[in-house]
């Protein structure tokens, strides 16, 4: 059974919460073992791309609550998709929902009488991302199985998140690289009795790069462009990033330096679910969960500050994995990597520690993830309404900030020699949703006279903000 594997695969009984040492059966909803032939987390097994969607198919054809949503293919032809989930009429009516949040996200034309109004009809897209970084295996696993806890179960959490929340998945945001990942450690699977860390990964992951595809500012790679595109359309006002580093799930909170031009109300936002998350798992007994001293909120250049960038709001995670489905012995405080020790220490932001040393397996990772993510969920499902209200807020503010605080915008002279690099980053900003129009005439300002023709950005627009962050000179402190 599904309870006798889990305890099997956990190393240690305080690695598991009550939100994921059982699963809910349906009459007529496939787990995943009944399309893949294994539940999640089994050990020296991952999933394909392929296989992935296969199971989100077959969840979609036998639950009402589950809609999947081709956005794309990849540079090397894989197809990229969402998993939305919800309660029955919610599904039915994702076109009205999207309507809702694309008001929000663009107040400009709406009183607000009418935003109350929205809001008040309006449900937020908590969106899920899993396999941006291909030797990060954990992520992708997991979400199988969270697609099928929340269409399935039928416990008071899991029909609260269903009722107030839209529970939205990126499978895989890098499924080239996520296959080639996974035939690479079929290839060099290791032996935790011949091996104690994690293997190297492959010579590249995609067509183009290597890493680094979550700092793709420019969008260059059509994988990330697949998935700015569909934010944009959607306008999700949470985008949680999955990922695999330090011990044992570090959940961002956004600590300083912080970019200044992002709104205040997000800084308040990452600590308020960060917090909640480490005080639940502590409640369950789960020790190395944290929330501060490792991202800074400056750059804005990762996959899911999208969300952030267009006045939403960044989540994070970093769970603890072996590069691999490999059980094995990990040396926690090692000395010969800077600043690893530290993360076993007990600090304010991080109340009981992880251990010096531990056996850590991949339904230790599972476990640890979806709890965390159930634990967001339980928080979003109970706060939908101030969700949507700091989002619709936080638009409000970028277009007055663009009013009264200096730079109102940004002109890109016509007539310059190299019009293919003008072209080039009007185009990267219109990408991203940035309005950019063009004088019809010559432009006087205190600063100059521009020709006409001349590309004019200005700030009072929903993305001002951030307009200002791309355009303007940034001094790191």
């Amino acid at each position: 059974t599904f309870a006798t594997s889990v305890r099997e695969w956990t190393t240690g009984p305080e690695f598991i919460s009550p939100l994921v040492d059982h699963l809910p059966l349906a009459d007529g909803i496939p787990t995943p073992k009944d399309v893949l032939g294994y539940h999640i987390g089994q050990p020296k097994t991952l999933t394909r791309t392929a296989d992935a969607l296969r199971y989100y198919r077959a969840l979609e054809a036998r639950s009402p609550r589950v809609k999947v949503l081709p956005i794309g293919k990849t540079d090397e032809g894989r197809e990229m998709v969402i998993v939305f989930i919800a309660n029955e009429d919610t599904i039915t009516r994702l076109e009205e929902y999207r309507g809702y949040l694309a008001k929000i996200a663009d107040p400009r034309g709406t009183s607000d009488a009418e935003m109350k109004a929205i809001i008040a009809k309006a449900k937020p897209i908590y969106h899920f991302s899993a396999g941006l970084h291909s030797a990060e295996t954990g992520p992708p696993e997991m979400v199988i199985e969270l697609a099928y806890r929340l269409a399935a179960g039928e416990s008071d959490l899991i029909r609260k998140i269903r009722d107030n929340v839209i529970v939205s998945i990126t499978p895989a945001a890098d499924p080239d690289g996520r296959d080639r990942y996974v035939d690479w450690y079929y290839q060099h699977m290791i032996d935790i009795d011949k091996e104690s860390d994690r293997i190297t990964g492959p010579p590249y992951w995609g067509k183009y790069i290597y890493h680094d595809n979550n700092r793709d500012i420019n969008y260059s790679q059509v994988s990330m462009k697949n998935a700015l595109d569909w934010y944009l359309s959607w306008h999700p006002p949470i985008w949680h990033d999955l990922h695999e580093s330090v011990p044992f799930l570090y959940t961002f909170s956004g600590q300083a330096p912080q970019n200044p031009t992002l709104d205040p109300i997000v800084y308040g936002e990452m600590p308020w679910f960060a917090n909640f998350e480490m005080a639940q798992m502590i409640k369950y007994g789960m020790p190395g969960v944290w929330t501060h001293a490792f991202v800074d909120m400056w750059s804005p250049g990762y996959l899911a500050f999208a969300a952030s960038n267009h006045n939403g709001l960044i989540r994070m995670y970093e769970t603890f994995g072996n590069g691999g489905a490999t059980t094995m012995k990990r040396t926690v405080a090692n000395p010969e990597f800077p600043g690893a020790a530290n993360q076993t220490t007990r600090e304010w932001y991080r109340p009981l520690p992880p251990y010096k040393e531990v056996v850590w397996s991949m339904r230790n990772n599972t476990n640890y993830m979806q709890t965390g993510v159930l634990t967001a969920l339980q928080l979003a499902s109970s706060f939908p309404q101030v969700i949507l209200e700091n989002y619709y807020q936080k638009t409000i503010n970028a277009i007055a900030s663009g009013e009264k605080d200096a730079p109102h915008g940004f002109v890109i002279p016509a007539g310059q020699k190299d019009r293919s690099r003008v072209a080039l980053l009007v185009n990267l900003l219109r990408v991203q949703g940035i309005e950019v129009g063009q004088a019809t005439g010559e432009l006087k300002l205190a600063d100059g006279t521009f020709p006409a023709g001349s590309y004019v950005v200005k700030r009072n627009q929903p993305y001002g903000r951030l307009a200002k962050i791309l355009l303007e000179k940034q001094d790191f402190p």
